[in-house]
């Protein structure tokens, strides 16, 4: 299983995401729903990342193992943010629906801010 920690700041808008595992018995690279979550982890990092005046910290120092934490954003993105939160979040929910128990999302709700 997959597990996957959402952090959103005050105002629900993603501030970073957490994944640990593996989803299903398939070997590594043969699981749909491990590559759907890897796949949109993966695009969420990138897209955040390549924002200008973002600073973006994250990992993926093996496979099934990722992290990734907003530090700083401008003011005035959060409705951009928030697109982003909400297809992150949807996506996810496709994926348990989809392929249910292969995933564990967990929110982590943090007062600190953009």
């Amino acid at each position: 299983m997959v597990e996957i920690v959402v952090a959103l700041d005050d105002a629900g808008l993603l501030r970073g995401i957490r994944l640990n595992g593996h989803a299903g018995d398939a070997p590594a690279g043969a699981n749909p729903a491990c590559a759907a979550v890897t796949l949109m982890a993966r695009t969420v990092a990138r897209v955040l990342a390549a924002q200008t005046g973002w600073t973006v910290d994250g990992d993926a120092p093996e496979p099934g193992n990722l992290s990734l934490e907003v530090i700083r954003r401008p003011g005035d993105t959060d409705e951009w943010l928030s697109g982003v939160t909400d297809t992150l979040m949807q996506a996810l929910a496709d994926i348990d629906a989809e392929y249910p128990d292969t995933v564990s999302v967990s929110l982590e709700e943090n007062k600190h801010g953009s």
